[in-house]
């Protein structure tokens, strides 16, 4: 009975709270109104969470884990392809992975309205961060690759390889922040990541 009352208090605290961040900003949260809007005190609060901090982290944390997890392990049975299958399913995972992605986000859509649009200052930079390191590894190995087919590749320094990165990524930013349904979303995603490995075709002369 004990646990049960402590959970029914920390998930009416997780709501209280996401509706505090989605109105308010993490900056301008208030631990006072959370406490009020779920029916406690905010001696209450701090018996299930060390902070505002916590909240959120409880509120995004997962989500966002589960994304980077997920893109990681794309990469990776990518990277293990050889070079000619590569070139060969580069259309065909691209096809497939942003639907996902897509679909992922809009999923956990509060969680990732909450990161990407009301954490604290530099969270959506940081969750970017960790996304576009990935890629921007998964670039210069696929170059790599095609290099190794023997094919012609112009030299690309990484400023320009991260700007082509972080610009899907802030894509993603686009839809959530704008409420953009769900549909609408995956077909602009779709041939905006048609468009992008249409430009590293005629890069990398594939």
């Amino acid at each position: 009975m004990i646990g049960n009352t402590i959970k029914n208090t920390a998930d009416a605290i997780l709501e209280a709270g996401k509706n505090e961040f989605l109105t308010y900003g993490y900056e301008k949260a208030s631990l006072r109104r959370i406490a009020a809007a779920a029916s406690v005190t905010t001696g209450a609060i701090y018996g299930c969470f060390s902070g505002k901090e916590a909240i959120f982290e409880a509120l995004t944390g997962e989500a966002a884990r589960g994304l980077v997890d997920r893109y990681i392990e794309v990469h990776e049975d990518f990277a293990s392809l050889t070079p000619k299958e590569q070139v060969r399913e580069l259309a065909t995972v691209t096809d497939e992975y942003v639907p996902w992605l897509i679909d992922y986000v809009y999923d956990h859509f509060d969680a990732f309205k909450l990161l990407l649009c009301c954490g604290a200052p530099g969270s959506a930079e940081a969750f970017f961060a960790r996304l576009a390191k990935v890629e921007e590894q998964s670039c210069r190995d696929f170059v790599a690759a095609v290099k190794e087919l023997g094919r012609e590749v112009p030299e690309l320094d990484d400023t320009l390889i991260h700007i082509v990165c972080r610009s899907f990524f802030q894509q993603l930013q686009e839809f959530v922040s704008h409420d953009v349904p769900r549909e609408r979303a995956l077909s602009c995603a779709v041939i905006l990541g048609r468009f992008q490995h249409a430009g590293w075709a005629k890069i990398l002369n594939l």
